[in-house]
């Protein structure tokens, strides 16, 4: 390995026990500005990297990220019961259930499913902001 590559893995290694997560893991690394980016200047060079030791290391320990972010979310999944109760003025819970009666869906259904799309709406809000942050 050359120096820049030792730095990468060290920079990795570094990132790994401070708790990176998988998603930062991949764009430190192999994002269109990532530090693999570094060792290449030709669509020849950039073929050797892919081939590369470091490129399969750093290859492995985004997947092993990943794995351990699926179980530590399954797992924490498992704990729960899928129940929330929440306290809401009764004038939001009528109007509430006035919409599930009209939709044709029960007032838990409906509550899914506006948690749902409002859940969708700031992740992607979210991660718009992340990416202009970086920008």
């Amino acid at each position: 390995m050359n120096a820049t590559e030792k730095a990468i893995q060290l920079q990795a290694k570094k990132l790994l026990r401070d708790g990176v997560t998988a998603p930062e893991f991949s764009r430190i690394f192999f994002g269109p500005q990532g530090r693999l980016r570094e060792l290449w200047t030709t669509s020849q060079e950039r073929r050797q990297v892919v081939g590369s030791e470091l490129y399969r290391w750093l290859q492995q320990q985004l997947a092993d990220l990943r794995s351990r972010e699926v179980e530590e979310f399954e797992e924490e999944v498992r704990g729960l019961s899928g129940r929330v109760t929440i306290v809401i003025p009764k004038s939001l819970h009528a109007a509430l259930k006035r919409e599930a009666q009209l939709e044709g869906v029960s007032l838990s259904e409906l509550m899914r499913l506006k948690l749902a799309v409002q859940y969708s709406q700031s992740t992607r809000r979210l991660t718009a902001k992340r990416a202009s942050a970086r920008g």
